[in-house]
């Protein structure tokens, strides 16, 4: 069968990139490996910033409303940080995927779960998918698949990544989550390199993870065991412990290949300081859903408007959220001093959260101090990997 557009992948980018092309005309096919619902390893948090891109009331999947933050540093003694305002909603990937999935459909997208991508073609006017379940044709063909998707490896879409990994698992409350935890998630600062440790309530169950940088790998398990321990709960207890890898975008590399893109995680747009790639994940689906649209319409010869879009109005944040990354994690005891005794800095953090302050619009506010953070941060990125390692070993 014969389509204007395929996209491979549901995820927030795949569903939201073809329910944005739908209304244009364009004839639509969804597929996704797994039958829904299905889970995928994902701390489920939406941030305002990613709501705001989405223009969907979110609500229906909505599992619990952040407003307050505990923290700690390593472990240590915690201190609570509120907010009036949600910094954050909380949902599962199950539940998000799914309803997603369904605007998507219900905006005249064919969608087709449970049928896994197997092979793609591209020839000069036209692209071929084969699944498990039949064969497909189209003008243009996005890929939402995920770190090491079958498109971008298939067609040479696929970015230059620095990789890192995650460890996380469930912690079950079927009687319902104890009040300390009711609008209140969990951040564990300081300990881990490249990354953090998080608690985020669900319904149910707590999702309690760690992540850091790729060579750190082999340690996981053992910070996820002390910050279960640090919160009161056994290690034994958790559910689905999983592992993932993030990928970060290296400037310049490729996501697009003639009729064919990636967004998403599948483009490696996955923000290194948070290492969230939900707003990211939106924000590039509209991207794409321009390029495609033009394309379709004849008025570009491919899809490389939307690289260039990318790089003019992503990835400059995601460089800079790399640099606010390098220097946090070369000196984490200060910034975190900050989050506990200044309600300035405090403020200033839940408006990047909120999406009121970009990470550039931060370093633009340092004004002449913006120079020695370039500085620390040259010194900070030699301190990624440890002694021998390098960029053969990416963080």
């Amino acid at each position: 069968m014969h389509y204007d557009a395929i996209v491979v992948g549901a995820g927030p980018a795949g569903s939201t990139l073809a329910r944005r092309l739908a209304p244009s005309g364009a004839r639509v096919l969804l597929l996704d490996r797994s039958a829904f619902p299905r889970d995928k390893p994902c701390g489920g948090g939406v941030t305002l910033r990613a709501a705001s891109r989405l223009d969907l009331d979110l609500s229906s999947v909505t599992e619990q409303t952040i407003f307050d933050v505990r923290l700690t540093y390593r472990l240590g003694r915690a201190f609570r940080r509120h907010y009036p305002q949600p910094l954050a909603y909380m949902t599962q990937r199950c539940r998000l995927d799914v309803f997603l999935a369904e605007q998507a459909a219900a905006a005249g997208v064919e969608f087709h779960d449970g049928e896994p991508v197997r092979a793609v073609e591209v020839s000069a006017h036209r692209v071929a998918v084969r699944t498990e379940k039949g064969a497909y044709t189209a003008r243009a063909l996005a890929g939402a698949d995920g770190v090491n998707g079958i498109v971008g490896r298939s067609t040479g879409a696929a970015p230059r990544a620095n990789l890192a990994v995650a460890l996380e698992g469930n912690a079950p409350y079927p009687q319902g989550l104890p009040q300390r935890w009711q609008e209140t998630l969990a951040l564990n600062l300081g300990g881990l390199p490249g990354g953090y440790g998080w608690v985020f309530p669900k319904d149910d169950h707590l999702n309690v993870g760690v992540g850091a940088w790729r060579w750190f790998a082999p340690n996981l398990r053992g910070h996820l065991a002390a910050l279960c321990r640090r919160y009161g709960f056994s290690p034994e207890a958790l559910r689905d412990v999983r592992g993932h890898h993030l990928a970060v975008r290296r400037p310049d590399s490729p996501i697009v290949s003639g009729p064919v893109l990636t967004v998403g995680d599948a483009a490696g747009l996955v923000d290194p300081l948070s290492g969230e790639g939900i707003g990211t994940a939106i924000q590039s689906a509209g991207l794409a859903a321009r390029a495609i649209e033009a394309y379709l319409a004849e008025r570009a010869a491919d899809l490389s408007p939307y690289q260039t879009a990318v790089d003019e109005l992503i990835m400059p944040e995601l460089i800079a959220s790399r640099k606010l990354q390098d220097v946090f994690h070369y000196t984490p005891a200060p910034y975190t001093f900050a989050l506990q005794h200044s309600r300035r800095f405090w403020r200033l953090v839940y408006r990047i959260i909120r999406g009121e302050v970009t990470y550039t619009g931060f370093l633009e506010m340092l004004g002449p101090l913006r120079l020695l953070v370039d500085a620390w941060e040259v010194v900070a990125r030699k301190s990624r990997y440890p002694r021998g390692g390098g960029p053969g070993t990416p963080a």
